[in-house]
């Protein structure tokens, strides 16, 4: 068996192994180009590992790179997508040692966002922590409205950081917004998709001021979401401490395994989340 890291020249290989492996995506053939291009890694990004026996693919690790910006300096971050093996090489720990190899890097912290319920025992066995498993939900209430901008790369005085991430995701299915809060202004991404029947789910992937989200959440739920059933949701650990909201239990819960990166410092950018444009639990 060889386990390791695709090389470029691999990169149509992976596509079609995965292509094949998951006939009923909704992305299809060009969904998968669009996961492994990876769009954000640079010269150091990975984008797969895989696993070959004689030569012939029977297992891959997909996975998104890119860099963070926090208080300590740019950190690297790599968040785990798709996996799969075949089912003749299944039961030898293959998927465990796949995901051991995307991880090996202790200068990397890696996530895993939308970890299938089936798939939690081994997540616990890797040694993945909770990153969260709680959220805030705002309703719209009758508050005054706060000043804002749905168009803040061109209509708001953004600092180096928002700037960069807005920037980096612009062409992507999100919604972008800047707040002026009494306390100073708060630059949001927002996911809006129709999770439940009752309600669109504004989900926020991104917060620039989580003190902010926090502290004026009400406010800013009263000001950005529309006169139809909406809602204004967003993990807890992005908004510590958020006053007036509603805390409600992630169905299956986020996980991250590193040190580089704190718990606080990972939204849901530079992800398949906002890449596939999908939807949270």
């Amino acid at each position: 068996m060889d386990i390791r890291f695709a090389k470029r020249e691999e990169r149509a290989q992976v596509e079609d192994f995965m292509h094949d492996a998951f006939p009923r995506a909704k992305w299809g053939r060009d969904g998968w180009t669009r996961l492994l291009a990876n769009r954000w890694g640079g010269e150091r990004g990975e984008f797969a590992v895989t696993a070959s026996d004689s030569s012939k693919l029977v297992g891959v690790m997909g996975m998104n790179d890119s860099t963070r910006h926090t208080p300590r300096g740019p950190q690297r971050y790599r968040n785990l997508t798709s996996w799969y093996v075949r089912k003749s090489h299944r039961g030898m720990g293959m998927g465990e040692t796949l995901m051991h190899t995307a991880m090996a890097d202790p200068e990397v912290t890696s996530t895993n966002l939308t970890s299938a319920k089936a798939a939690l025992p081994l997540v616990d066995r890797i040694g993945f922590k909770v990153l969260d498993a709680q959220r805030f939900v705002w309703r719209r209430g009758e508050g005054e409205k706060l000043q804002h901008s749905f168009d803040p790369l061109n209509e708001a005085a953004l600092n180096e950081v928002d700037t960069q991430v807005l920037r980096d995701h612009a062409d992507l299915d999100l919604s972008y917004v800047t707040v002026e809060t009494p306390d100073g202004p708060c630059t949001l991404a927002l996911s809006v998709k129709q999770k439940v029947d009752e309600y669109v789910t504004h989900e926020v992937v991104y917060v620039g001021q989580p003190d902010l989200l926090a502290q004026h959440g009400q406010g800013i739920a009263d000001s950005v979401l529309p006169d139809t059933p909406a809602v204004l949701s967003v993990d807890s650990r992005l908004a510590p401490h958020g006053r007036g909201g509603e805390m409600q239990q992630i169905e299956v819960p986020r996980f991250y395994k590193g040190t580089s990166l704190l718990p606080a410092e990972i939204d849901h950018m530079y992800s398949e989340i906002v890449l596939m444009g999908m939807k949270l639990y």
